[in-house]
């Protein structure tokens, strides 16, 4: 039994993590495939690999990859596109995202969180960016 007792904490403490990122969809508007996955895994604090030079060279946004290995964990694409959302500018939406940086641990570079921005922006959003 005493060896379960880290694990146990160590479950606790990353489904309280997960949860105040922010609002977790249950309704599945969209799985990860749905918003186009590339399956590729990209590490936080990583710079730009080749995949991600290919990717932005074929047209994809550079920061769908980040996003994609690291927000996809707590909510998907029915969180931008549902009816009440709860962004309502650009600012707002930068401040949400390093939010969920901080509340994941992520601990995403500057340029990481401003390519998420604005991949969320140019894909769901469109606020004009002040």
């Amino acid at each position: 039994m005493k060896s379960l007792t880290p694990l146990l904490l160590a479950m606790a403490i990353a489904a309280l993590t997960l949860t105040a990122c922010g609002e977790k969809q249950t309704d599945a508007a969209a799985t990860p495939n749905e918003t186009g996955k590339s399956g590729q895994a990209v590490a936080p604090n990583s710079p730009p690999t080749a995949t991600q030079d290919a990717q932005a060279a074929n047209g994809e946004h550079l920061g769908k990859a980040i996003h994609d290995a690291n927000c996809i964990s707590c909510h998907d694409a029915g969180v931008y596109t549902r009816a009440d959302r709860k962004m309502t500018d650009f600012n707002m939406l930068a401040a949400q995202v390093r939010r969920c940086d901080a509340n994941l641990g992520t601990k995403l570079f500057d340029d990481d969180i401003e390519k998420v921005t604005e991949y969320l922006n140019d894909t769901y959003y469109k606020f004009p960016k002040s």
